[in-house]
């Protein structure tokens, strides 16, 4: 009896162990869509934004960072300008000038903590990309405006240039990103501050002491623009004309680049990037046409 009893419990432990198992997995799957054995990262046309947008809106800057959450897409172009769009409805749902942001916006991501119980969407960060300091703008947005509400700032070593900032948003880091065009890039991995973190200025000052962790490419990449980070891997897009189109992965655990998608058949300049589902999402600027803000979409499995 003992021995039938023993063998019963051996199963049942290992019935448990399987379904923690499966379960981790399908957790896995849910935090990380991407495989980078099974990535296709075939691009799909979603849009022109110009379509989407009434004649009597004027666009202004030439088309920058790219946000997306729900149902909507916060597309930011050069100055400050934010335009709103409904992916459902296929409509501008307003546009707007950036509270205390007139940045080239070369990046924009939504994160996880909001700025009030009642706000509209997490708190959205946009990367200043030049001025002073290469702020990090973060703001609470609704679909009308928005309010500067925090400031991230880095004070460190290894960037020779404007950074731009990028957030892995399910795992709560952020990452500044930088380095010279035709030359070296750098990802420098930070815990993402909270609002209550801001000292007296609004300001969060990151230095080397905060750096979690940091990847150098040497070579491969040409002109940084966007990124997006997800759990293991950033998503780089790069180039402008008369330069190559490409799209790399990269592995921030191996610390190199595992994949380039060349992008020149799509002929205009990757921006901003972000993801949703199993979909990465890329926003390409049509040059001196600032409507004209076409969006692409790339399978993640």
């Amino acid at each position: 009896m003992d021995e039938f009893r023993n063998i019963k419990m051996v199963r049942i432990i290992r019935t448990v162990f399987r379904l923690m198992a499966a379960a981790l997995a399908v957790a896995s799957c849910a935090a990380s869509p991407f495989s980078l054995e099974n990535a296709p990262l075939e691009p799909e046309f979603v849009c022109d934004f110009a379509d989407w947008t009434p004649e009597y809106v004027t666009v202004e800057g030439s088309t920058q960072g790219l946000a997306i959450h729900g149902k909507y897409a916060f597309v930011m172009h050069h100055g400050g300008m934010c335009c709103v769009f409904d992916m459902k409805k296929k409509a501008l749902v307003s546009a707007f000038m950036m509270d205390g942001n007139t940045g080239h916006c070369n990046n924009a991501a939504f994160g996880i903590e909001k700025a009030t119980p009642s706000s509209q969407f997490p708190l959205l960060y946009v990367s200043e990309c030049g001025g002073e300091k290469s702020y990090c703008f973060v703001s609470d947005v609704t679909t009308e405006g928005s309010r500067l509400v925090q400031k991230i700032l880095f004070k460190g070593s290894g960037f020779p240039a404007a950074i731009d900032w990028g957030l892995d948003k399910q795992n709560g880091f952020l990452y500044a990103y930088g380095g010279l065009n035709g030359d070296f890039k750098i990802l420098k991995k930070f815990r993402l501050p909270k609002l209550s973190d801001s000292d007296e200025n609004g300001e969060v000052v990151l230095t080397d002491a905060d750096v979690l962790d940091e990847v150098r490419i040497d070579e491969g990449i040409n002109i940084w623009q966007g990124n997006c980070e997800m759990g293991r891997y950033a998503f780089l897009p790069d180039g402008y004309d008369p330069y190559d189109l490409l799209l790399h992965v990269v592995d921030l655990e191996e610390k190199k680049i595992a994949l380039t998608k060349d992008l020149k058949e799509l002929v205009d300049e990757p921006e901003g990037v972000d993801y949703q589902g199993k979909w990465l999402y890329v926003l390409f600027n049509t040059t001196s046409q600032p409507r004209h803000s076409k969006l692409w979409r790339f399978s993640l499995r």
